[in-house]
């Protein structure tokens, strides 16, 4: 596997760790407790900055040279691709939930609930087809010169959280992460 698909598959083993952190947090907040708001908010920070502008644009250039050429998969990637901004709009719109928990606006739990489900949900499946199909797809369809070019086209910033830790934006996230890996 070459270096731009093994960053966007470890994004994803990573992804998946901290969808289960977040659905643990939103089991808390069904059953009426109070989760860590600020690792809630930090998750989804992480998910706008980081795997919105960094994880799915590099994605995006992969399905976008793929679709520049004849053969099968087209519609699966084009659906990939507006995934990403829907995946967006959704990180988005469950973070505004979030800050507004924070801040003691009036909302409804289930639907806040209902809000983080739906992101979880729609992310397990968007990274499932990309790791069955839209990526074995990439592989088959272009060349060692594509993903060169690929590779030095897509955005080359360090994972803020699993790259070089940032322990004043991210501290909620990485103390969880270091207690999980200690325990």
């Amino acid at each position: 596997m070459n270096e731009l698909l093994q960053r966007l598959d470890q994004d994803h083993r990573r992804l998946e760790q901290l969808l289960a952190l977040l659905e643990g947090l939103l089991d808390e907040f069904r059953d009426g407790l109070e989760p860590d708001y600020e690792l809630m908010c930090e998750l989804m920070e992480y998910l706008i900055d980081y795997a919105d502008q960094v994880h799915h644009p590099s994605e995006d250039l992969i399905f976008a040279r793929v679709l520049a050429q004849q053969g099968p998969g087209h519609a699966l990637l084009q659906q990939l691709m507006q995934q990403h901004q829907g995946l967006g709009q959704l990180n988005r719109r469950f973070k505004e939930s979030l800050e507004g928990i924070v801040h003691e606006a009036v909302l409804r739990r289930e639907d806040v609930e209902r809000r983080g489900r739906e992101l979880i949900t729609q992310l397990r499946e968007h990274l499932r087809l990309e790791d069955e199909q839209a990526f074995p797809l990439a592989l088959a369809c272009l060349s060692a010169a594509d993903w060169d070019e690929l590779l030095a086209a897509a955005p080359d910033v360090q994972d803020p959280v699993f790259g070089q830790d940032d322990p004043l934006r991210f501290r909620a996230i990485l103390r969880q992460l270091k207690g999980s890996q200690e325990a």
